[in-house]
């Protein structure tokens, strides 16, 4: 057996309203005799974070999904959390979810480590980004399990900070995932719900033993030919997996994600907004400024026809052929070359600046250090942080 127990989110939800629940899975790690007993943080784990789970599957009406609990895999140091299994609600084929849970509250980027994290009260070495950890579960079970082989889309992967509000782990959101590594929090239990809604339904049994076959057939597939896209070291690359035309929904996940992290930091950002071409950009935009509208942010669109007047909203976008536009040969901002007094307004105009950049050589404008270097110098000389996202290698 590869997982712990296998139950549907109802039935944990009610050992757990029984207190039953950590008392159950010990007694099936007992029987399983595998050696070594869960820690108490796995425990803890039970405890707290699986009820969180079922719950919000319980109110995002999927009660009859399957959760395994603890799927482990060979040559993985570590089980995943849990394991959803279901059909996917439009195609009735198999869908997996793999969601790795988290406790945290409060964390930060580490100082001098790159790509590591500081976690309040957790003691130790700087921490992986935990997406980093599913995503690399997820490419295991691709390599590993004939279910998932030429169908990589019936996997996808999360993590979820069940306790932790946004603004406490704003560096974590902003860093780059893919299908296989999306990541909520307590803030963004809506869209989590969304998420599991629009990939899982509960199988009927009939389907369940035609596709899943009690999820065994998950443990025995074996891989008798290569995934595309895997290197000579039989890795997926992190940013492999799937591409912004054919999964928009996860890049304006992502992008509503940075968004949100840069609102809710203690300091202003900007943020510029790359590879995507100019529809895919006004699309982003659009989605995204109506998911923050429905969330309680004001966003608008600035078109370049007036300078912006401060304070607009809470999140202003612009494209970089509009900027471009109204910069022209631009006006200095308090005299400091290579910066732009319009950009400045429209900086001050929102809490958070989103540029949309175009592809190189697609922008209109004649200023000498382009529109990129105007907004990087205008933010310097503001003394705000500017932060760059690059969508065509996160979804590329």
């Amino acid at each position: 057996m590869v997982f712990l127990m296998r139950l549907s989110a109802d039935e944990l939800h009610a050992l757990h309203l029984r207190h039953e629940l950590v008392a159950t899975l010990e007694s099936a790690e007992e029987r399983l005799d595998e050696g070594g007993q869960s820690s108490a943080g796995e425990k803890r784990a039970w405890k707290y974070s699986l009820p969180a789970v079922a719950r919000d599957l319980l109110d995002a009406g999927l009660g009859g999904v399957d959760m395994l609990i603890e799927y482990r895999l060979p040559g993985v140091q570590g089980p995943a959390d849990v394991l959803l299994a279901g059909v996917h609600p439009r195609t009735r084929e198999p869908s997996y979810v793999v969601a790795e849970l988290k406790q945290w509250k409060r964390v930060q980027a580490a100082p001098n480590s790159d790509g590591r994290f500081s976690v309040e009260n957790l003691p130790g070495k700087p921490k992986k980004h935990p997406a980093e950890q599913t995503a690399a579960f997820c490419r295991k079970l691709l390599e590993s399990h004939a279910e998932l082989v030429g169908h990589e889309e019936r996997l996808a992967g999360l993590t979820y900070l069940h306790n932790a509000a946004e603004s406490d782990v704003a560096d974590l959101l902003i860093y780059p995932r893919t299908r296989l590594s999306h990541i909520f929090t307590r803030d963004s239990r809506g869209a989590l719900m969304r998420f599991l809604r629009e990939r899982l339904a509960a199988a009927p049994e009939s389907e369940t033993a035609e596709h899943l076959e009690k999820p065994e057939r998950l443990e025995k597939g074996e891989l008798s030919v290569r995934l595309d896209g895997i290197d000579a070291a039989g890795q997926l690359s992190w940013h492999d997996g799937f591409r912004l035309v054919s999964d928009p929904a996860a890049a304006q996940r992502y992008v509503m994600d940075v968004v949100r992290a840069a609102y809710a930091a203690e300091h202003k950002r900007v943020l510029l907004l790359a590879g995507v071409s100019a529809a895919q950009g006004r699309h982003l935009a659009t989605v995204t400024g109506d998911l923050l509208g429905r969330a309680g942010y004001t966003s608008r669109m600035w078109s370049g026809s007036r300078v912006p007047q401060s304070p607009l909203c809470d999140v202003l976008f612009c494209d970089e052929a509009s900027l471009a536009g109204a910069v022209g040969q631009p006006l200095p901002f308090e005299g400091k070359e290579g910066t732009s007094a319009v950009v400045a307004e429209l900086i001050r105009a929102s809490r958070v600046p989103v540029v949309i950049m175009l592809p190189e050589g697609d922008a209109s404008g004649g200023n000498a250090v382009g529109t990129d270097g105007l907004v990087r110098n205008t933010a310097r000389a503001l003394q705000v942080r500017l932060e760059r996202i690059q969508l065509d290698e996160a979804f590329g």
